[in-house]
């Protein structure tokens, strides 16, 4: 499913694509065949392996904003592929396109058309089955009414 937040005739564009694990995002990034994509999953690579640290997770959604805003700036195309359940987790690459306008397109791919199970045995990075319950649970469909405030300061 595609959503269109914004369209202007600047060279700097964001593709934002939101899943649940294992649901093909990492994948639908490769296609889209842009030469920048940045996740926060990108953080925890380290000479060529994955080294979760959940104590580094605020770190890694930091760092990963920080790439895609500072690839608006320059602009380039950036295409950013994290989990996105809801409205404010895609807040400040919203609000940073909308700065340098930059075009906007949220692909939704939710759960790629597999189960819980189905996700846990997909997704690569070793994502509880718990979590990606938790992620199913507060999934906005219709992100684009979301709030857009974190829940830590409503």
């Amino acid at each position: 499913m595609k959503d269109s937040c914004a369209t202007t005739d600047n060279t700097a564009s964001l593709i934002l694509i939101r899943g649940l694990p294992g649901a093909g995002k990492t994948t639908r990034a490769v296609e889209l065949n842009r030469p920048v994509t940045v996740a926060a999953d990108d953080y925890f690579m380290v000479d060529g392996e994955y080294r979760f640290n959940p104590k580094r997770l605020p770190h890694a959604h930091a760092w990963c904003q920080d790439q895609a805003i500072q690839g608006l700036r320059a602009g380039l195309p950036m295409v950013v592929h994290n989990t996105f359940t809801q409205r404010w987790e895609m807040e400040p690459y919203l609000a940073a396109a909308d700065v340098v306008g930059a075009s906007v397109e949220v692909l939704s791919i939710f759960d790629g058309g597999c189960s819980n199970e189905q996700l846990f045995h997909r997704n690569t990075h070793g994502m509880p089955i718990k979590a990606i319950e938790a992620m199913r649970d507060r999934w906005e469909e219709d992100w684009q009414n979301g709030n857009p405030t974190p829940p830590w300061e409503r």
